[in-house]
């Protein structure tokens, strides 16, 4: 049968056509009632069709409440694992790490190392060292490095053969095969974990002179390993 009168119980049909996951089992136990309250007394609900109802809106109920349950899940796991990584983090305080990054910190009183890791073995391999306002500086250019972690030194001069100034500079690695094509190359950080500081939350490495978030850390242990 249907049921016209809800919305003299002060329901408008479209806020009910809209209900969200919000509802509680007191807002169902309203919204039954002014359907009883309302229904044609000539005709009334079938009981089978009020049972049907019943079941419709605990189930309504029920996936409202494993949403929020899901949703709790979710945020207690991202608070969990943040503050296992936040606690770990202060334990690698002098330890040699690798993480994914693309800077370099040059100094006056010596060179350079670029690290980076490929997949394979790579018939050419080119560097390009780029300041912070991404200008190249320098281009270096090598052949044959085997698959793995490698290095690539720099003298920190730039193209014109000048010492470039101290600073943090970035760096792109591009590697070819011989038939020439490309190899998945991703640029590294390797250096000694001098001080952990938190931010937001998160804990952020500084590795000689460069902060590195723990969650890009590949691998903690001796840099002339692997």
């Amino acid at each position: 049968m249907e049921i016209n009168n809800i919305t003299s119980a002060g329901q408008n049909p479209a806020s009910i056509g809209s209900l969200d996951t919000a509802m509680e089992k007191a807002d169902f136990m309203k919204l039954l009632i002014a359907q009883l309250c309302n229904q044609d007394p000539l005709a009334p609900m079938e009981n089978q069709d009020f049972a049907a109802q019943l079941a419709q809106f605990s189930s309504l109920e029920q996936l409202s409440s494993i949403d929020n349950n899901i949703k709790q899940g979710v945020e207690m796991d991202f608070i969990l694992t943040q503050a296992i990584n936040n606690t770990l983090a202060a334990t690698v305080i002098g330890q040699d790490v690798k993480a994914v990054g693309d800077t370099v910190v040059f100094s006056s009183d010596g060179s350079a190392d670029i690290p980076f890791r490929l997949d394979r073995f790579a018939d050419d391999v080119e560097v390009t060292i780029t300041d912070s306002a991404g200008n190249i500086v320098r281009t270096l250019s090598a052949k044959s490095y085997s698959e793995g972690y490698q290095t690539m030194d720099w003298d920190g001069k730039n193209e014109h053969g000048d010492t470039v100034p101290e600073d943090t500079y970035h760096f792109s690695v591009k590697a070819t095969s011989a038939s020439g094509n490309s190899i998945s190359v991703m640029p590294i950080i390797m250096g000694t974990v001098s001080s952990v500081r938190y931010e937001n939350g998160m804990a952020i490495l500084v590795v000689g002179g460069e902060e590195v978030s723990f969650s890009s850390v590949l691998e903690i242990g001796m840099l002339n390993e692997g």
